[in-house]
């Protein structure tokens, strides 16, 4: 249980037919219950924002914005809801690059330090997407810069504002540096910025094929 937050997860099928998503943190504003209702609100104003068509443009044809699912995860166990809208493919040119490869999109918040960060990893890339260096063209990094419009308009539909959710973490030694770290209570802290921040493809193994 974390208070005042919602898992918002953005769906996305690619070309094998994997199903993959990415887990953000939502802060209770007007938000009341989770519901498909809301969970479609969001994916409209999504597929909606002037920004979302641009990502599209550089993600393969084969790959599609299946939909959003959200979770109150204020109490325990309770239900995931799905959005009801129909799936938005890519528009981009070339074929599809391999299932675990992405570009980053770092979440900060107002804290410094590593536990203060998130990261969103975007696959689907076509092969246009693809620049000199093996990097990833500055068209697509624009456009993954430009995505957190969209979603920030998703989250607005949901009563929402973004944030990054942290579990609760019990106080420990760290076995390198002995540096004493104390106990971290659950909350989600706001997210106040995005950033690409370099045009270097990452990897996410476990999308890769199996």
């Amino acid at each position: 249980m974390v208070p005042n937050a919602i898992k918002v997860m953005p769906l996305w099928t690619v070309g094998d037919g994997k199903l993959t998503r990415n887990v953000l943190g939502g802060i209770v504003g007007s938000f009341t219950s989770a519901s498909s209702t809301v969970a479609e609100a969001i994916r409209a104003a999504i597929v909606g924002n002037s920004q979302f068509g641009p990502l599209l443009a550089q993600l393969a044809t084969t790959v599609s914005f299946t939909g959003v699912e959200i979770q109150d995860i204020r109490q325990a166990g309770l239900p995931v809801f799905r959005s009801t809208g129909a799936a938005v493919p890519g528009t981009g040119t070339g074929i599809e690059l391999p299932d675990e490869v992405a570009l980053v999109l770092t979440l900060r918040t107002a804290r410094i330090g590593r536990q203060w960060r998130g990261r969103l990893y975007q696959q689907g890339w076509c092969s246009a997407a693809l620049g000199a260096g093996n990097t990833a063209t500055a068209a697509a990094v624009t456009a993954l810069s430009n995505y957190p419009n969209a979603l920030l308009a998703g989250f607005a539909a949901g009563g929402l504002s973004w944030g990054l959710i942290q579990p609760h973490r019990a106080a420990y030694v760290s076995p390198k540096t002995g540096t004493s770290f104390p106990e971290r209570l659950a909350h989600i802290e706001p997210v106040v910025g995005q950033v690409v921040r370099d045009n270097h493809w990452d990897s996410q193994r476990r999308r890769g094929l199996r």
